[in-house]
């Protein structure tokens, strides 16, 4: 039986529902866990990889971190095969471009992600437990670096503006299967999606103004990551508040991975 080209996008587009519940996991547990700080009852601000070596610890979390893995292996071959094969049809405009120079590098991000999920059987099966070096900021000691620095920041604060502008154009719609979502429930759909896109358009812009700052003044400590940038919302007043509504959103945003896993559309037509 041949095996064609449109073959091959559409078995990559398959993919795509596993991604978005491995993402959506993540988010929810994000969330989760900074919700149990903010009303005091344990939890911690974590980012993705902090949230991945929580999981690790969870009853069966080898058999979880294997499955996450998987996923975000899935994610990671369908964000690259969005930006390589346009499979959303954003066209070859510098806009299109643009948008698929961000699924590539999506797709490279959530890469280290299944990276540590491999590390982290790996040790799990060796009995090394589940440590994990810590991140250098190397970056800023080769010449250029603080330009770069600046530019991820900006490229964060550019993804979170997107993220709120999709939020309030209701710009998720283009992409799920409306017809074969039911009328009842799309309103409640609607506003999970909106929520968590706000949410996570939030977070980005505060990491990404981190960045920035952190370039500006030559001071690593001040750039945020996840973890930092929910702790920044609760060194803010009425933070507490604050912080508990980012983290309802955060796990909306989850939820709105769970929606896209659903009714996404992922399929190319056959050529």
């Amino acid at each position: 039986m041949k095996f064609s080209l449109a073959d091959l996008r559409n078995a990559l587009s398959g993919t795509a529902s596993a991604g978005y519940i491995a993402k959506g996991i993540i988010y929810i547990t994000i969330g989760w866990l900074s919700l149990l700080t903010t009303l005091g009852l344990g939890g911690q601000y974590a980012g993705t990889e902090e949230v991945i070596r929580t999981i690790a610890l969870w009853p069966f979390g080898t058999l979880l971190i294997i499955l996450l893995g998987v996923g975000l292996v899935a994610y990671v071959l369908w964000r690259l095969a969005q930006a390589w094969w346009d499979l959303e049809h954003k066209g070859n405009h510098w806009t299109g471009r643009l948008q698929r120079l961000g699924f590539a590098i999506s797709g490279i991000l959530y890469t280290a992600l299944a990276w540590q999920c491999v590390t982290l059987i790996t040790h799990s099966l060796a009995g090394g437990g589940s440590s994990a070096s810590p991140h250098s900021l190397a970056l800023l000691d080769y010449p250029g670096g603080l330009v770069v620095l600046f530019g991820i920041g900006s490229i964060f604060i550019g993804v979170g503006l997107h993220q709120l502008q999709r939020a309030w154009n209701r710009q998720y719609r283009r992409n799920w299967h409306m017809q074969a979502m039911p009328n009842g429930p799309l309103p409640i759909l609607e506003g999970i999606a909106r929520l968590g896109l706000a949410a996570r358009g939030l977070v980005f812009g505060i990491i990404g103004t981190s960045l920035c700052v952190a370039a500006i003044d030559v001071e690593p400590e001040k750039i945020r990551r996840l973890g930092g940038a929910l702790n920044t919302l609760a060194e803010q007043p009425y933070g507490r508040w604050l912080l508990g509504g980012v983290s309802l959103g955060l796990m909306a945003y989850g939820l709105y991975c769970f929606i896209n896993a659903g009714y996404r559309r992922t399929r190319t037509p056959r050529l």
